[in-house]
């Protein structure tokens, strides 16, 4: 399993050895008081995410504020991210954790897990897994725009792509670091449209890709993007 997480994403590491790096970073670089940091999240809709990195654990605000939808896209726009900015302590500090996932299990297989209770492998994640299947049989778009709007969204993200995701040996990999370009570039485009919110405060991004494994096993976190802003 870790062949195949180092085979795609050589730089990752576990999420736990990810979270402690970024914030003893910044707490000794840059300053950070956990007692007035406020964690706001743009991944996935699946719970298997929500252990794949422990940022909770070292700050005093438990509770993430949720930014993303399906395949870690930020569908909640410039109103969620004001909302989010509101919340933050006064003069305090804000950590935006973005990215897609996508699964490795013990055997090897890219894009299935293991879930906890289960004993078959199911997708990780499945509905990029889902637009990749759209793409390569050339059926994207024909989601329906109401009643599966962010399946829809996520299909429109890849569409431009559609040609290189099928060359890869692996597509689902290729879709998964397409995503994570369109995530990372709509979370700046938002945090820019709604600097004013954050007057006053510090926001630090953690932008990767997710890998997660079976449900005994400790998930991945390849780190792509890591910047502190002030406002």
């Amino acid at each position: 399993m870790e062949r195949v997480i180092k085979k795609y994403y050589p730089n990752a590491e576990t999420g736990r050895e990810i979270t402690r790096s970024c914030i003893n970073k910044l707490i000794d670089k840059h300053g950070f008081d956990t007692q007035k940091t406020i964690l706001g999240t743009s991944v996935c809709s699946d719970e298997i995410v929500r252990t794949s990195t422990n940022f909770r654990d070292y700050i005093d605000h438990k509770n993430p504020f949720s930014l993303g939808g399906l395949g870690g896209f930020p569908f909640t726009g410039t109103t969620g991210f004001g909302a989010f900015a509101a919340h933050i302590p006064d003069n305090g500090y804000a950590i935006i954790e973005y990215g897609p996932h996508i699964g490795v299990s013990k055997t090897g297989a890219v894009g299935n897990v293991q879930r906890m209770g289960q004993t078959l492998e199911t997708t990780c994640c499945g509905a990029l897994k889902a637009s990749v299947n759209d793409i390569l049989k050339k059926q994207a778009g024909t989601k329906d725009s109401d009643l599966d709007y962010q399946q829809w969204k996520l299909e429109e993200q890849l569409l431009p792509a559609a040609e290189d995701i099928g060359k890869h040996e692996v597509p689902l990999v290729a879709a998964t670091d397409v995503m994570y370009q369109q995530i990372d570039k709509r979370i700046k485009e938002l945090l820019k449209k709604s600097a004013g919110s954050f007057k006053n405060t510090t926001v630090v991004l953690i932008g990767g890709i997710i890998i997660n494994t079976d449900f005994e096993l400790p998930d991945w976190f390849d780190l792509r993007e890591f910047s502190v802003e002030i406002f």
